[in-house]
């Protein structure tokens, strides 16, 4: 499949892993489906104005146990009761805030589908699923420049990984005050 899509699209081939299959079937389906490449339907990965795009890395590990603290801490702090406020206002069934992680999770616990254990369970399970799906994305944006989170928060970021991003930021403010 992936050198059929590199005959037909070699621009999408490029960008989607030779092993993703779903990825691969879907790009042949556009193809076939609309005559036209999938690459066309890709991110350009322009920005409209002058931008620096910076994501922190953790290590997943630590991301992971970061993200149970954070699940943890949530319902600790009182999400259900705060979720209880919102049913209580009619804001239970609106467009966007059943999805909400967290908030879907404390409604199942108010309707007594969940305990607060699970929940903060599912919470967390969702948020790292969410966090893995925000790393892949960026991870395939060439313009995001990447600092470890661990270097960061204790002082240890290189002289040049500094320079390098105040670079860029002083680049940015350049360009949009139209001095560059």
């Amino acid at each position: 499949l992936y050198a059929e899509l590199t005959g037909l699209d070699p621009v999408a081939a490029e960008r989607i892993e030779a092993f993703n299959t779903r990825r691969i079937v879907r790009a042949l389906e556009v193809i076939e489906i609309t005559g036209r490449p999938f690459s066309a339907s890709l991110p350009r990965y322009e920005d409209v104005v002058p931008t620096v795009h910076i994501a922190l890395r953790c290590e997943r590990r630590l991301l992971d146990l970061r993200i149970n603290a954070r699940a943890r801490a949530m319902f600790e702090r009182g999400l259900v009761e705060e979720v209880e406020t919102l049913v209580d206002q009619g804001i239970r069934e609106g467009e966007t805030a059943p999805r909400a992680i967290g908030y879907a999770q404390a409604l199942a616990v108010i309707d007594g589908t969940m305990s607060v254990p699970e929940a903060v369970d599912s919470t967390a399970l969702a948020t790292r699923q969410l966090a893995s799906r925000q790393i892949k994305w960026f991870r395939r944006d060439p313009r995001v420049r990447w600092i470890d989170v661990e270097l960061a928060e204790d002082g240890r970021c290189t002289d040049a990984e500094r320079s390098r991003v105040t670079r860029q930021a002083r680049e940015l403010v350049l360009a949009v005050d139209g001095v560059a």
